[in-house]
């Protein structure tokens, strides 16, 4: 996607504009004393910043402590931030809205919605200010269209479900979201096996015999049209997961109300739909080949550890957001932004903690661990991460790397500017911060357990030159690696083994 790079070099150039080049305005700014003074034409005001475009090039200036003559000048004391947002349905329909009327009242705004076609304008007002200080427009397109707005310069912000790996864009995880099979509440079955559902979802000619006691039950499958953003979001799950094609046998629907219409309608079929989108359907319990469940809860989504985890993303140019929309951003990672998320049907990003001693299907997995060779170090191996666990809280963040490579894949990268700004801010002061590396059972024990101590020291140099830790007093930063030992999937799969391979974060109290 390396277009992308010589498109978004002539877009910076537009800067703030969302709708394409400004005219033109003639602007003189001054040092409050009048020893300073720079002119120019006006590009845009964000409300803090000007841009201007002068005999020295484009500069960009603090507007606070400056005074303006001539006919282009703002209200250096407010400015309306005009913002454009386009993208996917799901994210513009169902989570944007919400999050952004909890943005509103947070800041004691009086927010006012006027629908046109194909979409929504928003106005935030100061009640104490005479108009809005930021008016948003928001589209609900899909993935692609919003990245193709946002290369042309027609929006400041794209909604995708599919990341975006280019140095010339910035990712944020708005929320997260999961794939999951549902089936009519009068359906005939209520569970499946995650390798049976992976079958179905490659090659669902003549749909998916499923034995049990009784009967054998043959599904039909449903999902969304081929050209839908869903469509392409699950095959980059699936992808993700080691399975290279997404069949095209199945009933399609155009939209996700239509998919569940039709499920809820056939006790035979089976759909796969965002959970946040699955209305009144049931979701069938997902089994994997150990005999084990494979559960969406929202550790689970945060650490990536279920396999069609689908986050939510906004994709930005790299240059400066107008000051409301960089609020608006952070704001999604605030409690009260979480409650918004939640009720509007999806789970929040921000980072959680849990002891990592109550993680006990993980070492029920390790009981089941093929045999090693040496089962007197395998126990001493697991005794010893046992003791650890019990000293330790596991952050829901997580780190996994592009299949094949040593690469970190995108929302591991979004997840380490995450850990860095919690570091810097102070939120784990007076802890060792240490990344633990796993890997999947395949190949030698010990062999495993160096690439899995490789692979923590590869984050550990990511997050320290994101992050530069200056005083190691207040947080310590370790690595680790254990190997094949508390896998959070089943290794007899392929799906399961890509999960393995990972980076977790554990918390532990710094000695006095």
């Amino acid at each position: 996607m390396r277009w992308f790079s010589c498109v978004a070099a002539a877009v910076a150039t537009l800067f703030f504009q969302p709708g394409g080049v400004a005219r033109a305005q003639d602007v003189t700014l001054s040092s409050a004393d009048g020893t300073i003074a720079v002119s120019g034409d006006l590009i845009a005001y964000d409300g803090e910043y000007l841009r201007l475009q002068t005999e020295f090039g484009p500069l960009t200036l603090d507007a606070r402590g400056l005074r303006c003559a001539g006919p282009g000048c703002p209200l250096l004391s407010g400015g309306v931030a005009e913002v454009s947002i386009e993208g996917a349905q799901v994210i513009a329909e169902h989570l944007f809205p919400a999050v952004l009327a909890a943005f509103a009242q947070a800041q004691g705004l009086e927010l006012t919605e006027t629908r046109g076609t194909g979409e929504t304008h928003f106005d935030l007002r100061d009640p104490d200010a005479a108009g809005p200080v930021m008016r948003l427009r928001l589209r609900a397109s899909s993935s692609d269209a919003g990245l193709l707005a946002l290369v042309s310069g027609e929006t400041d912000l794209a909604l995708s479900l599919t990341p975006l790996q280019d140095p010339d864009f910035l990712l944020h995880v708005l929320a997260l979201d999961a794939f999951v099979p549902v089936v009519s509440p009068n359906g005939v079955f209520d569970r499946i096996g995650m390798n049976d559902l992976l079958d179905l979802l490659q090659d669902a000619q003549g749909g998916q015999v499923l034995e049990n006691e009784e009967a054998a039950t043959e599904l039909t499958l449903h999902l969304r049209n081929l050209d839908s953003g869903e469509h392409h979001a699950l095959g980059a799950r699936l992808h993700a997961i080691g399975i290279d094609s997404l069949t095209e046998e199945a009933i399609r629907h155009r939209s996700n109300a239509g998919l569940a219409r039709a499920v809820a309608r056939d006790p035979f079929a089976l759909g796969m739909t965002l959970r946040s989108q699955a209305q009144a359907l049931t979701d069938a319990q997902l089994i994997d080949a150990c005999g084990l469940p494979v559960v969406p809860d929202p550790f689970a989504l945060k650490a990536g550890a279920y396999p069609l985890t689908q986050p939510l993303y906004a994709i930005q140019l790299r240059q400066r957001l107008p000051l409301r929309l960089r609020q608006l951003l952070e704001f999604f990672a605030s409690p009260e932004a979480g409650k918004a998320i939640q009720t509007a049907g999806f789970t929040e990003a921000r980072p959680e903690q849990a002891p990592a001693a109550g993680q006990g299907l993980r070492l029920i997995r390790s009981l089941r661990l093929p045999d090693t060779g040496g089962a007197e170090g395998f126990l001493d191996s697991l005794r010893a991460v046992g003791d650890l666990m019990l000293e330790t809280r596991q952050l829901s963040l997580a780190f996994r790397f592009e299949p094949g490579t040593a690469q970190i894949d995108a929302t591991s990268l979004v997840n380490i500017r995450q850990l860095a700004r919690d570091i810097e801010a102070g939120v784990h002061d007076g802890q060792e911060v240490i990344l633990v590396g796993f890997s999947d059972a395949l190949g030698d024990a010990e062999a495993n357990r160096r690439l899995s101590l490789r692979r923590a020291e590869a984050v550990r140099e990511a997050l320290t030159e994101a992050t530069p830790l200056r005083d190691t007093t207040r947080v310590t930063l370790s690595a680790q690696g254990v190997g094949i030992l508390l896998p959070v999937a089943c290794n007899a799969a392929e799906w399961g083994r890509a999960l393995n391979r990972r980076v977790e974060v554990w918390l532990r109290p710094l000695a006095e």
